[in-house]
């Protein structure tokens, strides 16, 4: 390709590979070199273009996403190769290793996170030596724009003409920044989950005030539950009086979960990127509020937060290249001259008291889930190489871009996306997907958000119709969390039911049962969980049909469900038929069948109890 020799890929049998060596500066040739590991995809047939792909962060490794581009592009495939390249210093580009940091976790505090921080940086100005001994000033190095520097050298070296770039998340800051300096580069430019690269405030107060707005909208759209208020009141409650007690992780090993104003945070910013959150966290709050109910909410927190879990490996995701870019980069809110601490104290006592509501601004800003401290003991920089150096528009009305935004995303927010597509030019078009969380075209199995993606690529200078941005199915929030039979809101009687309230019952735990199964098994590493109250699941298959199996699972402390069932991960039809016994014996037959990407879907129930038939309906 172009000047370089590729060989096939350990990583994959469709794809040829290759590492480049880039200057590790660009200003300083006596500093070295540091390795860029590509992938090439050929097209499977008549090649017309090529699309280069770069996930977030930041800090993960491209190449460990090329399933998810390879299936988000499907049948674009056909007629354009697919670039993905590791950013410098994330998985095989000469990943940054600081043992340190990546080895933190967030039970073991803020301080100790910013002392890491700070001896990643440190240490990175002592990792290279140039030939007459002196130090490379590493933590200077791993920026955006030397990340673009490197991806054009790339392209030079490639020569595959003019790309159509896709960003995801920080890829989306990382395209504005190669964007506003290649633009002769790029055929197109798609953003997914855009925040902006100008003008972005350090607190980021977009982020719960987009989260207000979308835990109203689930709930409005759902169940018609309270959504803010709920957790207005849940904050005050564990202010009070924090939840702690026993539960399960996803895979079912028991571990302690504690729900206090910290974690509420944490569960509340984890949403955007999680709509399980959404679909649970309201019910799980009003089953403890209501009746003492722990079982709910400790699940959710125990599922969510991870208090004990460090970064894992530097080669899947770099804590050490997320805390160079976000000091080099991103706005802090002190400066890296004069009494660091003292600005920031100073910049946080500056906020609204009510900026946060109902957390606090000390709650807020002194959360796990937050970071506005981290860079207190980052290296001053000793160089100054901003990711953008124009203003706005940041590219020429000639180069088509779309930006992507997610209704319910409150890590990178529809404001943002909104205000990032009036940076790129007038000519940008901004698409709000509705219902959906961060990374609309990376996390759309209906087809809407990476239809749009493929149309756009295909046709960058023709407006897109966005119309099915507007008609994506609502988050299925749960409706109720019973902890007794009696507190189980029945199935809807239909035409033909000859069965009482207390079948109905036991119809809508069996649909709740199956719901909740396979919600779980995205959180799960295998393909075994277990049920809120006991019993165990399975859920097994090749991509997109999958086989469920339900053994003695209580959604209820008095009911057990058992069965088996379909579930096509492509088309959201899901179908079970199950034995639902409750402890003082009555019994249920049913059958229970739904579309889960149908808006407003209905859940049909047939079967029959003590002889008598069930047809019902659930929502």
């Amino acid at each position: 390709m172009g000047s370089l020799t590729l060989q096939p890929c350990e990583t994959s049998d469709l794809a040829w590979c290759a590492t480049v060596r880039v200057p590790f500066s660009y200003a300083d040739p006596a500093a070295g070199t540091t390795g860029i590991y590509f992938e090439w995809f050929p097209a499977t047939e008549n090649a017309q273009g090529t699309v280069l792909a770069v996930q977030g962060g930041p800090g993960y490794s491209s190449t460990d996403y090329r399933d998810d581009y390879l299936a988000m592009l499907g049948p674009l495939t056909r007629t354009r190769n697919v670039l993905i390249a590791d950013l410098r210093g994330t998985g095989r580009s000469d990943p940054v290793r600081c043992p340190r940091l990546q080895k933190v976790t967030p039970s073991d505090g803020n301080q100790a996170y910013i002392d890491a921080v700070g001896a990643c940086g440190r240490s990175l100005n002592r990792a290279r030596q140039r030939p007459d001994g002196s130090y490379v000033r590493g933590a200077d190095l791993y920026t955006t724009a030397n990340s673009a520097r490197d991806v054009a050298r790339l392209l030079d070296l490639l020569a595959p003409g003019r790309v159509d770039l896709y960003g995801d998340s920080y890829g989306t800051y990382f395209a504005q920044v190669f964007a506003s300096r290649y633009p002769a580069r790029l055929r197109s430019v798609t953003l997914d989950a855009a925040y902006p690269v100008l003008g972005a405030d350090p607190f980021y107060p977009d982020a719960i005030d987009t989260a207000r707005t979308a835990f109203d909208v689930a709930c409005a759209r759902s169940t018609g539950c309270d959504g803010w208020e709920t957790i207005e009141r849940m904050v005050a409650a564990v202010r009070a009086a924090p939840v702690s007690g026993e539960t399960e992780d996803p895979d079912g090993t028991p571990v302690h979960a504690t729900v206090d104003v910290d974690a509420m945070v944490q569960l509340v910013l984890a949403a955007g990127p999680d709509s399980g959150v959404y679909r649970e966290l309201d019910p799980a709050i009003r089953a403890y509020l209501d009746r003492g109910d722990e079982r709910p909410i400790l699940r959710l927190a125990a599922r969510t937060i991870f208090p004990d879990e460090d970064s894992g490996p530097a080669a899947e995701w770099s804590a050490g290249l997320y805390a160079a870019v976000t000091c080099n980069d991103y706005p802090q809110p002190f400066s890296y001259t004069g009494d660091r601490l003292q600005q920031y104290r100073e910049a946080v006592d500056a906020l609204p008291e009510g900026m946060f509501a109902p957390f606090t601004v000390a709650e807020w800003t002194s959360s796990a889930a937050e970071e506005f401290d981290a860079c207190l003991k980052w290296p001053k920089p000793a160089v100054d190489d901003p990711p953008i150096v124009s203003g706005a528009p940041l590219v020429p009305p000639s180069l088509p871009v779309l930006v992507l935004s997610g209704e319910l995303d409150s890590l990178t927010t529809p404001a943002d996306g909104r205000a990032v597509a009036g940076q790129m030019g007038p000519h940008a078009q901004w698409v709000q997907v509705a219902n959906m969380i961060h990374v609309a075209a990376m996390v759309d199995y209906v087809g809407c958000a990476e239809g749009l993606v493929r149309t756009f690529i295909r046709r960058p200078a023709e407006p897109v119709d966005a119309s099915c941005a507007a008609a994506m199915p609502e988050v299925r929030l749960v409706g109720g969390f019973p902890a007794k039979r009696a507190q189980a809101v029945p199935a809807v009687a239909g035409e033909g039911n000859e069965a009482g309230a207390g079948a109905l019952r036991l119809a809508a735990i069996g649909a709740a049962v199956v719901e909740d199964a396979i919600w779980q098994w995205y959180y799960v590493s295998v393909d075994r969980g277990v049920g809120l109250r006991g019993g165990t699941f399975r859920i097994e298959g090749d991509d997109p049909v999958y086989a469920l199996t339900f053994r003695g699972i209580r959604w209820t402390e008095d009911v057990k469900v058992s069965g088996s069932g379909k579930w096509n991960r492509e088309t959201g039809r899901v179908t079970a038929t199950l034995d639902v016994v409750a402890d003082g014996g009555q019994k249920a037959a049913v059958t229970v069948a739904y579309d889960d990407y149908e808006p407003d879907a209905t859940i049909t129930i047939t079967g029959t109890s003590g002889g008598k038939d069930i047809v019902a309906t659930a929502t």
